[in-house]
């Protein structure tokens, strides 16, 4: 029995649900795979709130892109690193160097670095780059695009014509717009979005999140997630980010694992909501039998979907005088 248990929370990491807004990127990516190479490199962006599960996409779509070494050397046919915070030029090929396995990322000077770079991402025979949390181009103080990180994508595109993947929140859009490189390669933008109870379309995909790790816990009994009142529980819980989705059935699974339970009741999920979120603090909990969902449902899915959201910007970047400087340029 433990065996199965053990087995049921292994399923539940590796679970990925294939939604509509998958099959869209899918659809995108590989025509960016194939036409990539015929128009001189082209950019993908996959755009969301955090939490929606970009990242994970992304994974998914390169999944199958090899990587090998051989007598010759290395051989990669994609590589990805993760935007930092305030990035620089330097900051953005080191990254790069260090993903295609140079040992001393860090030497030489900017221009020995960008030579050095781009020298591998041919001998290696790079047909595509990732560059995930594209959003940190943008200075979160002054709200402008970060120019020495942006011009360093155009510097390496411009010597290299491969295609790019993106992924990021909405300031991202910003950073493709404003580089010549990128707005040129730039094929329709993905957005993947948060599960939305009160859009019929998404709330089907939805269920059918329910209903994939409901497979994935086979062999627990479980709630009927199918039933609307219940998947509405699960709504309200997370919000329709996917990334809490999982989260909480990850957590159920580890207590049932924990505690030898054969079921994994609303008990179970109460426990585990408390246990995985911070929000948990400020909502009620869904799972509690004393709690009528359905009562004030549209406030409750309102105040749902501000599960996630950043906190109000109150810098003074979202003045009227702010804004009328940006506007020109200033």
């Amino acid at each position: 029995m433990s065996e199965m248990r053990q087995a049921a929370l292994d399923r539940v990491a590796k679970t990925f649900v294939r939604t509509s807004e998958c099959h869209e990127a899918e659809e995108s990516f590989d025509k960016l795979m194939s036409l990539g190479p015929l128009a001189g490199g082209l950019c993908l962006l996959i755009c969301g709130e955090s939490g929606v599960g970009k990242s994970t996409l992304v994974r998914w779509l390169t999944r199958n892109l090899k990587t090998f070494r051989d007598e010759a050397g290395w051989s990669r046919s994609v590589v990805c690193i993760q935007i930092p915070t305030s990035p620089t030029a330097i900051g953005i090929f080191e990254a790069l160097l260090a993903a295609l396995g140079d040992p001393k990322p860090s030497r030489g000077t900017r221009s020995m670095k960008k030579r050095r770079l781009v020298k591998m991402l041919r001998d290696q025979g790079v047909k595509l780059i990732v560059l995930d949390d594209l959003q940190h181009v943008v200075d979160r103080t002054s709200d402008r695009v970060i120019f020495d990180a942006s011009e360093a994508i155009k510097e390496i595109l411009i010597d290299c014509p491969v295609s790019v993947l993106c992924a990021g929140l909405a300031d991202a859009e910003r950073v493709v717009g404003s580089n010549e490189q990128l707005t040129r390669r730039h094929m329709s933008t993905v957005y993947l979005p948060r599960f939305d109870w009160q859009c019929k379309k998404s709330k089907h995909s939805f269920i059918g999140v329910l209903k994939a790790f409901e497979s994935s816990l086979k062999g627990y009994d479980l709630p009927e997630l199918l039933n609307e009142s219940v998947a509405l529980r699960f709504y309200l819980a997370t919000g329709g980010i996917m990334d809490f989705v999982f989260k909480l059935f990850l957590f159920a699974a580890q207590i049932a694992l924990e505690k030898k339970l054969s079921a994994i009741g609303p008990g179970v999920f109460a426990e585990a909501w408390k246990m995985a979120f911070l929000h948990s603090a400020k909502f009620e909990n869904p799972f509690l039998g004393n709690v009528d969902v359905e009562q004030s449902v549209k406030d409750r899915i309102e105040r749902a979907k501000r599960i996630n959201l950043p906190p109000c910007m109150t810098l003074a970047r979202s003045t009227g005088a702010k804004d009328r400087l940006r506007k020109v340029g200033l």
